[in-house]
């Protein structure tokens, strides 16, 4: 019963984690800004033309890394166990990608947004998507994702509130994302295939935490 309980809640895990792939494909479809976690995964891909699940592996074991820096002696083996998921969200994320040199790219294809408005419901649906899948992989309990274990690291070390940690470190990426977007590819990365941070990005920071919560209120009933 305990492998079965155990078998169980990798799969929910799994099953989080590829939400999540998928709906930070669909916020990237947008061209409205990607959610803040992936900005500079996003960013390297335009810069360096890698596909966006291998910068995604890249910056999370660099996100692995800090968490090392972080806490030292106190670095435990559920912090090393990011760098398997990084992977293994990475390759999710080219999986149900739209970029077809990348593995999958199950939504190569599909129908891109051709206005604004549309651009909008496609990023109001990604806000959605990776909320949904946020507290899917939550529920288990297992490893939390890189950025998540930093932020964890930091406001162990730091006495500061989890919530507070989290914010800081996203607003470090998407400023880090938008330097890079800025001093690699210019002003006219703001608009097109090629966007990085934009209003969606800020959009999305602001919502997905809110979806999480609505979803684990209706949960818990």
């Amino acid at each position: 019963m305990e492998k079965e309980r155990i078998v169980k809640r990798l799969l929910i895990y799994l099953a989080g984690l590829l939400i999540i792939a998928l709906g930070i494909n669909v916020s990237k479809m947008a061209s409205l800004g990607i959610s803040p976690v992936s900005s500079i995964p996003r960013a390297l891909e335009v810069s360096l033309g890698f596909t966006l699940g291998q910068m995604v592996i890249v910056v999370y074991c660099l996100l692995v890394l800090a968490q090392l820096v972080v806490l030292r002696k106190d670095f435990r083996l559920i912090n090393v166990l990011g760098v398997p998921v990084g992977i293994v969200f990475g390759w999710m994320v080219d999986l149900v990608g739209i970029d077809p040199n990348a593995f999958g790219h199950l939504l190569y294809g599909f129908p891109m947004p051709q206005n604004y408005v549309m651009r909008l419901v496609y990023l109001l649906v990604s806000i959605v998507i990776i909320g949904i899948g946020v507290s899917v992989y939550l529920a288990p309990r297992l490893v939390p994702m890189p950025a998540e274990g930093l932020a964890q690291a930091i406001s162990g070390k730091s006495g500061k509130a989890f919530g507070d940690c989290k914010s800081m470190v996203d607003c470090s990426l998407i400023a880090i994302a938008f330097l890079i977007q800025l001093i690699v590819l210019g002003t006219e990365s703001l608009s097109g295939s090629t966007v990085v941070v934009r209003e969606g990005t800020i959009i999305a920071a602001a919502l997905v935490g809110q979806v999480v919560k609505f979803i684990n209120k209706r949960k818990k009933k």
